[in-house]
C-alpha cells in the first residue's frame, strides 16, 4: 500500500513539473513589452518664484491689434516685463510661439533648436515637433537638445509660456554670437510660412551689460537709434555693451518684414541700476518691443 501511495505522489509531482517546464517555454516564446518610458524634457532648473508675480503683469492700456512679434528680456530681475509682454500676448493666444536667443555658451553648432519640452511649475512646456522637423530640413539649424539644459534664454522663459499661454506650442532656437547677417536672413525667410500661419515670434534678449546705470542708458540709446534707423551692418558688430544677441534681434526684425510689419512700439526700457536703485552696480538693461499686425 505505501508503495502505491509513493507511486502515486511520484506521478502527481512528476504532472506538476511538466506543466511548469511547457509554461516557461511558452512564456520564453511570448514577445515582451517594456513599460512605456515619459518622453524626455527639460527639467524644472529655472524657476524661481521670487521672481514670478502675475498680479504685477495688470495691463496698462488694451491692446487691440493681435501681438505678432516681441522682445522680451531673460534676466529674471526683469519679471514684471516679461509678465506684462506675455500677458498681452494672451489677448490672441498663437498656437505656436517662436522664441529665438542667444546660446551664451556658445555651445555646438551655429543655429541650434531642441525637441524637448520644459518642465513648468503650471505644466509642461510642448515642442511642435513638425515644425522643428520643417527647420531641420532647411538644413540652417542643428537639433542638440544638451545645448538647452543650462541656457536660460531660453529656460527662464519657459514658465511664463505655460503660465500665460498654456495650450501654445514653441520652437525653441539659440544662435552663437556671430552668427551673421546674412545667416539671420535666411533664418527669418524659412520662419515667414510660420508666422503667416498666424505664429507669433519672441526674440528673448538682454541689452547693455557690466556698465554703470548711466552708462548702459547711453548705450540703450544708441542701440535704439540703429533699430530704428534699421543701421543693421551697426547693430551686427555690438557686443555686449550693446546687446548680447544681435542675431536673436535681427531674425525677429527680418521675420517681421517678411510678413509687411515694420512699425513697432518700445514698451518699456530700463536697467538693473534703475530697478534696484542703485547707481554703483554694473548693470544690466532690458528692453520690451512690441509688433503688431
Amino acid at each position: 500500500m505505501k508503495k502505491v501511495a509513493t507511486l502515486f505522489i511520484i506521478i502527481c509531482f512528476g504532472l506538476v513539473l511538466t506543466g511548469i517546464v511547457r509554461e516557461t517555454r511558452r512564456a520564453e516564446t511570448l514577445p515582451t513589452f517594456a513599460p512605456s518610458a515619459p518622453a524626455p524634457i527639460h527639467p524644472n532648473n529655472f524657476f524661481d518664484p521670487r521672481y514670478f508675480t502675475p498680479e504685477y503683469s495688470v495691463k496698462k492700456e488694451l491692446w487691440d491689434e493681435k501681438i505678432c512679434g516681441a522682445v522680451v528680456p531673460h534676466h529674471l530681475l526683469a519679471h514684471q516685463m516679461i509678465a506684462d509682454v506675455f500677458s498681452k500676448i494672451q489677448d490672441a493666444p498663437p498656437n505656436l510661439l517662436i522664441l529665438v536667443g542667444p546660446n551664451h555658451k556658445n555651445i555646438g553648432s551655429r543655429i541650434l533648436v531642441s525637441s524637448l519640452g520644459w518642465q513648468t511649475p503650471f505644466g509642461t512646456v510642448e515642442v511642435d515637433k513638425e515644425a522643428v522637423d520643417y527647420l531641420l530640413a532647411t538644413h540652417m539649424v542643428k537639433q542638440d537638445d544638451y545645448a538647452f539644459s543650462t541656457e536660460h534664454s531660453m529656460g527662464n522663459l519657459m514658465p511664463f509660456v505655460k503660465y500665460y499661454l498654456p495650450n501654445t506650442k514653441v520652437v525653441p532656437i539659440i544662435c552663437h554670437h556671430d552668427v551673421s547677417k546674412k545667416e539671420a536672413e535666411q533664418l527669418a525667410e524659412h520662419l515667414s510660412p510660420l508666422l503667416k500661419k498666424d505664429a507669433v515670434i519672441v526674440a528673448s534678449v538682454d541689452f547693455s551689460h557690466y556698465l554703470a546705470s548711466q552708462e548702459a542708458v547711453q548705450m540703450d540709446s544708441q542701440t535704439l537709434k540703429a533699430i530704428r534707423e534699421k543701421d543693421w551692418d551697426r547693430i551686427f558688430v555690438m557686443d555686449n555693451d550693446h546687446l548680447d544677441s544681435p542675431s536673436a534681434l535681427g531674425i525677429l526684425f527680418f521675420a517681421m518684414e517678411s510678413i509687411g510689419i515694420t512699425d513697432f512700439t518700445v514698451l518699456d526700457n530700463t536697467n538693473s541700476g534703475i530697478l534696484l536703485g542703485n547707481d554703483m552696480i554694473e548693470t544690466t538693461s532690458y528692453m520690451t518691443i512690441l509688433f503688431q499686425k
